[in-house]
């Protein structure tokens, strides 16, 4: 509810910091959060050191990852127990393009969020936007450290484990992270062995980080807006609590200030689809084949009694499903919350208010109406369903994947 049109939120810096503190430092770490400051160009400088970094450890990964699987296997059992971690790959590589694509827009939605926090006015408007932004950097966060378990369980624990491979009696291989074909140079021969593990490592730290950035993104901006959504709503059920709204000028503007947000809402939202609709999109249809495969990866590790490949799938499955999981709720949250304003429009005590201003409330209930979404391109909405039917599919295609490979 707003009390005085003269209110700012002295305290927006700070609230602002502790909103973007974790995403800033996980986005910032590729190269891809944006740059507010004027005076940018050492910073400018480094993001695109980081940028060519990025894509140097990316393709280190893939390229000799996909010479291995096209050139040295030569089953087709083989090569489709490569194509998961190529499909992984290829969808990081998708995403950190997408991520560097879309800066500019990130940008403009930060500012935003940032001009919402200096207007804040109300004390309990600001415990709705803090409580949010708590959400958001708890999901970043979890997604984040299901990442790192289940990536490095299969980038360290399993090859560690599995220790030196004796070929011949005289030959031994040791363990790399992951089968890769190096023209120029042999990877098991020191240095080289050294320097191409503790790249391959690096590699896998930057394709975390980007997965997790994607979900760590779409948070932090749909968050945002159910904040203000539910900002919404409490001045709705405030709105015919106080006396003062018998005067028409004050009904006036109250709702004039309601409606003006709310379209502000809706533009921002739209703005939000466009960064992170095409993420989405990758993310649900490459993990869509990714738990296909893993699930694949678990039954066929079962079968030969290989105990360290099953508990790795197994906590990869876990972590992929997670991260679909996350996405969806994002959506499910953001969508209860504008069915909730939808709600409270069609119910609030209208007849409160002077009758020639509750007309206005006609409007503000057309709009409320419009669902609030997030959608995976034009594909499918993110929510609970969305997730459930990503699960049958992806299980669907692991059945006929047994039927063919028995």
């Amino acid at each position: 509810m707003i009390k005085h049109a003269d209110l700012r939120n002295s305290n927006y810096k700070d609230d602002i910091r502790y909103t973007v503190q974790i995403h800033r430092m996980i986005l910032g770490l590729i190269g891809v959060w944006p740059i507010l400051e004027r005076s940018w160009h050492r910073k400018r400088l480094m993001k695109r050191f980081l940028n060519c970094v990025c894509c140097f450890l990316l393709s280190f990964n893939l390229i000799p990852w996909v010479l291995y699987m096209l050139l040295i296997m030569d089953t087709f059992k083989a090569r489709l127990k490569m194509f998961g971690a190529f499909c992984f790959y290829t969808m990081v590589s998708f995403m950190y393009c997408s991520l560097i694509y879309q800066e500019d827009r990130i940008r403009e939605c930060l500012r935003h969020i940032e001009e919402d926090w200096r207007n804040v006015k109300d004390v309990n408007d600001r415990k709705i936007m803090l409580d949010k932004a708590k959400t958001g950097r708890i999901i970043l966060i979890t997604a984040t450290l299901f990442l790192f378990t289940s990536g490095f369980t299969y980038r360290l624990i399993q090859p560690i484990a599995r220790g030196n491979i004796v070929v011949n009696e005289n030959l031994t291989i040791r363990p790399l992270v992951q089968g890769n074909y190096y023209i120029f140079f042999d990877p098991q021969q020191s240095p080289a062995y050294e320097i191409v593990f503790s790249v391959q490592c690096m590699a896998g730290v930057v394709i975390y980080i980007i997965t997790a950035s994607v979900c760590g993104v779409t948070a932090l901006l749909t968050m945002h807006v159910c904040g203000q959504l539910e900002m919404l709503i409490s001045w709705l059920e405030n709105l015919a609590s106080d006396n003062q709204l018998w005067k028409d000028h004050v009904a006036t503007r109250r709702l004039a200030t309601f409606i003006v947000h709310h379209v502000r809402i809706r533009k921002f939202l739209h703005q939000i689809q466009d960064i992170v609709g095409e993420m989405c999109f990758i993310e649900i249809i490459g993990c869509t084949l990714i738990l296909c495969l893993l699930g694949y990866y678990v039954i066929t590790g079962w079968e030969r009694n290989d105990a360290i490949s099953t508990l790795t799938y197994a906590i990869m499955l876990v972590s992929f499903t997670f991260n679909i999981f996350i996405l969806c709720y994002i959506g499910e949250i953001l969508n209860t919350q504008g069915d909730k304003l939808s709600t409270t429009c069609c119910t609030v005590d209208w007849y409160c208010l002077p009758s020639k201003r509750a007309r206005y409330l006609i409007f503000v209930i057309a709009m409320a109406k419009y669902p609030t979404k997030i959608r995976a391109s034009k594909f499918m909405d993110l929510s609970f369903s969305s997730f459930s039917a990503v699960v049958r599919t992806a299980m669907a295609y692991l059945n006929l994947l047994r039927t063919v490979t028995v």
